[in-house]
């Protein structure tokens, strides 16, 4: 049996409809092409394929850019940190990442450290003009490395394990934030996370602060025996020199206006003149 087929119906637009569709799917691949979104916390740099790297700087928001002439680029300008780590899984390179320095006393320690920088968004057109968007394989690692290594020459081991440690990090962030800064990256601060010794030189190295604390403690006691025992002579002192000014003031005046004061009225009952004394026994009646 034979079957039939019915032509669909056409649909027939008005020309004004379709062309206002045309219109609108157009304007919306122009958008699309020209918006530029910026998210949180970055800048964006124009270049143009006429004039090179604009001096404008876009903030996170909407912006708009000429299509297929002008592109953006995006910086980062939140704190970023950058962990250089013995451990594979921790650091920036994925594996051990760690400085190898030797200290002033001629020891080899290795180093966990982590950089805490950002950009300065106003300068990022000239970063990347001047440097491009790899700053930090160009300048965060390669600078970071060579002073934190410098700095940790300057101290000796026993220093770096205990000490100074912090000073170390100041001296560090000080000297590496003054080589950022022309390069248009502001240094927050450098983190020394973890210094490893050889197992024997760290023994050595506990057993002397072991030592000197235990002398220190030594040096406590004998000076908290010194002043009980100056408190002890002091009070001594005190107390002899309060004996001396009692006696004197006992005078033979004063001891009789005394016994005056504490007689009752009733006279003793044993006296005597010479060598025999005549008692007053009461008789009972």
């Amino acid at each position: 049996m034979a079957q039939t087929y019915y032509p669909l119906p056409r649909i027939k637009l008005p020309g004004g409809i379709f062309k206002s569709i045309v219109v609108v799917i157009a304007a919306f691949f122009l958008f699309r092409a020209t918006a530029i979104f910026i998210p949180p916390g970055f800048v964006g740099v124009v270049y143009d394929r006429g004039r090179g790297v604009l001096p404008v700087v876009y903030r996170e928001g909407l912006h708009f850019a000429i299509p297929f002439w002008q592109s953006v680029i995006y910086f980062d300008a939140r704190i970023q940190e950058y962990t250089m780590s013995m451990a594979p899984d921790e650091g920036a390179v994925k594996r051990d990442d760690s400085l190898d320095a030797p200290t002033s006393d001629g020891q080899q320690v290795k180093i966990d450290a982590t950089v805490l920088f950002r950009i300065n968004p106003e300068k990022a057109p000239d970063l990347l003009r001047t440097i491009g968007p790899d700053y930090i394989d160009k300048l965060i690692r390669p600078i970071s490395r060579s002073q934190i290594r410098m700095v940790v020459s300057r101290y000796s081991a026993t220093e770096i394990y205990s000490g100074k440690r912090q000073e170390a990090e100041a001296v560090m962030t000080k000297e590496i934030s003054d080589l950022f800064n022309p390069k248009d990256l502001i240094l927050d601060k450098i983190l020394l996370r973890t210094v490893n010794f050889s197992p024997e030189y760290s023994k050595a190295i506990e057993d002397k602060v072991i030592a000197e604390q235990r002398v220190k403690q030594a040096e406590f006691e004998v000076k908290e025996a010194t002043q009980r025992a100056q408190a002890k002579v002091a009070e001594a002192k005190g107390f002899a020199e309060a004996q001396a000014l009692q006696r004197s003031t006992l005078t033979a005046e004063y001891l009789q206006l005394e016994a005056i004061k504490k007689w009752d009225g009733k006279m003793p009952q044993v006296v005597g003149n010479g060598s025999l004394p005549f008692i007053n026994i009461p008789l009972n009646r």
